[in-house]
């Protein structure tokens, strides 16, 4: 082989070399990207089913403090509510 094959082949190599390092590079960014966006959607969805169930009593008590409240306005002579505050 001639000193110039041999030299383009260890060109070839050296850029191959470096494409793959590259490669290897820009799939284990896209694996950890698509980790922490898995991660971000957990954390999304796990914060909002936590808060419905932190906040839920108080939702409900609100909820039942608005039918009484109906319920009261339902119960009263046909003025309702503004009848009593005059």
């Amino acid at each position: 082989m001639s000193d110039e094959l041999r030299e383009l082949l260890k060109k070839n190599l050296e850029v191959s070399e470096r494409s793959l390092d590259i490669l290897q590079k820009m799939r284990r960014a896209s694996l950890w990207g698509r980790f922490f966006h898995l991660l971000k959607w957990a954390v999304i969805i796990g914060a909002t089913v936590w808060s419905y169930l932190a906040l839920q009593p108080y939702l409900q008590k609100f909820i039942g403090l608005g039918q009484q409240f109906n319920e009261l306005q339902n119960s009263l002579p046909q003025g309702g509510l503004q009848d009593l505050l005059k």
